[in-house]
């Protein structure tokens, strides 16, 4: 088969985007074409999709951010082509598994406000469903416990992230908290509406609330102020993902190896907003 199975949670956030648009033309550079699936972070879809992109028979398979419910990891378990797994829940068929350190770097982001004196940080999530967020979320939680701050500043969203979940969640917050100094958002969707509101409601960034998002890209130059984000290079990981991909089509791994697992690296990229 000259075609390599693809399945993203989602074809409009700028993870699953960026990811699939670099790895296809990788592919595309190599004569495979992408067949492409999409559950929209629903897990009772996702072992569907994934048998319907199987019965064509692919010459690979990806999986990026999956959940991996009980049926589709049983029917990983019987796959037998080479199989790429990017930031998802582990399963052991796959020869090679790109991690990211989505909790390391939220923790990370968090002690650094706390460092900078902010006491009252909030934490704002959309696709809290999802796995790669919640670790988020748990990074969030362990920096501000080791610093005895209070963990009720949260609110998350299975919904997707959009400007008026930021808005939205800013008032709702300062309703029930209005000490908040600090919020982090777990999509740069959500810190541009609450940037919005704030601009709203005439409180100052970072002079009044600090905001910060974990899903940064070169909007958070453009922003006024601008805004501090974790970056992870998706665009990048799609392109690493369609060269290891066309090294184990090519028969350059050997089968006896175990699994490899590789990490990605993420960026803290501090700026005005906080």
């Amino acid at each position: 088969s000259d075609t390599v199975a693809v399945l993203v949670p989602s074809l409009t956030d700028k993870a699953s985007s960026r990811f699939m648009q670099s790895l296809q033309q990788v592919l595309n550079k190599n004569e495979f074409q992408l067949l492409l699936g999409c559950h929209e972070y629903n897990q009772l879809k996702e072992a569907e999709i994934l048998m319907t992109l199987l019965q064509g028979n692919p010459a690979a398979l990806v999986i990026f951010g999956s959940q991996l419910a009980d049926k589709t990891h049983q029917i990983l378990e019987k796959t037998n082509i080479p199989t790429i797994n990017v930031v998802g829940s582990p399963f052991s068929p796959a020869q090679i598994t790109i991690e990211t350190a989505f909790f390391e770097a939220s923790h990370k982001l968090t002690e650094h406000l706390l460092e900078q004196g902010y006491k009252n940080i909030g934490f704002i999530g959309a696709h809290m469903e999802n796995r790669l967020q919640r670790q988020q979320l748990n990074g969030w939680h362990k920096a501000m416990l080791s610093h005895y701050q209070n963990t009720d500043l949260v609110i998350t969203m299975p919904d997707a992230a959009s400007l008026q979940l930021g808005r939205y969640a800013l008032n709702e917050i300062l309703l029930r908290q209005p000490e908040l100094d600090a919020v982090i958002c777990s999509h740069e969707e959500i810190a541009l509406g609450i940037m919005f509101e704030c601009q709203r409601r005439l409180l100052k960034i970072p002079g009044n609330i600090a905001v910060a998002c974990l899903d940064g890209s070169d909007r958070c130059d453009q922003t006024h102020p601008t805004l501090t984000s974790i970056r992870i290079d998706y665009k990048k990981m799609g392109i690493e993902t369609g060269k290891l991909l066309i090294g184990l089509l090519n028969n350059n791994h050997d089968e006896s190896e175990e699994s490899r697992i590789v990490q990605f690296n993420y960026q803290i990229e501090l700026r005005q907003s906080t």
